[in-house]
């Protein structure tokens, strides 16, 4: 499943940046890259296909302020807005926070920041599909971005954040079995990072392990979703 990203920047060169940052996640995809205000309200309208995610500039020609993202918040509720902007003005800033955005990059940034946003929004939709009830854990993640494992934790290279996206992945009933490859595309780290989590996760006994045989050399190994996890907690 390819999740639409819109890109609403005058700079094409800085837009053609964000796009090819966008590309390297796992999943994402910029299907608009718009110049103005107008434009994007114009292309809203039109749009059979709205996106789930735009990156937008607060420094666009025809736009004052915040209004923009005002229109697409009271609008199109469902688009999550990310803005990545030079501005810094206090007030401007929290006309936007208090509107909802996702996240907000400040001009120049790392591409790693921008990965960290689109994993803020990962983890906000795996929360909510097919899921009847959330626990506080799971709500301390989604409020508190920067959470990590417990004071009392004892495991090392494990970030409670991302090891509830981990979770949430085989629980959204999407993938109930990836390898480490798989997984690492999925949350854009590496493979040995994707398996550290994986082998955490078979420790607690939510995954078991199926290794997959008839390849040369070391058989690979797959995670599988114990269905029973929750049950037996």
């Amino acid at each position: 499943m390819t999740t639409r990203v819109w890109i609403i920047e005058d700079d094409f060169r800085v837009a053609n940046i964000h796009a090819d940052y966008v590309q390297t996640i796992s999943g994402f995809i910029v299907t608009e890259s718009l110049r103005t205000g107008q434009e994007a309200i114009e292309k809203l309208q039109q749009s059979t296909s709205l996106p789930a995610i735009i990156l937008t500039d607060l420094y666009i020609p025809d736009v004052e302020g915040s209004s923009l993202v005002r229109h697409i918040r009271l609008h199109y509720p469902a688009i999550k807005i990310i803005v990545i902007s030079a501005a810094t003005e206090r007030s401007l800033i929290k006309d936007v926070v208090d509107l909802g955005i996702v996240d907000y990059l400040i001009k120049p940034f790392e591409q790693q920041r921008l990965h960290q946003a689109f994993k803020k929004y990962l983890n906000e939709s795996l929360l909510f599909q097919n899921r009847p009830n959330v626990t506080q854990q799971d709500l301390d993640c989604l409020f508190y971005f920067e959470s990590t494992m417990p004071e009392d934790s004892h495991v090392k290279g494990i970030d409670l954040h991302t090891l509830q996206i981990v979770k949430r992945i085989f629980e959204s009933q999407q993938f109930q079995e990836l390898t480490a490859s798989q997984l690492s595309e999925l949350i854009g780290s590496s493979r040995s990072t994707a398996r550290r989590y994986l082998e955490y996760l078979v420790s607690e006994h939510f995954l078991y392990i199926k290794p997959i045989y008839g390849t040369i050399g070391r058989p690979e190994r797959k995670y599988i979703y114990d269905g029973t996890y929750e049950q037996n907690k």
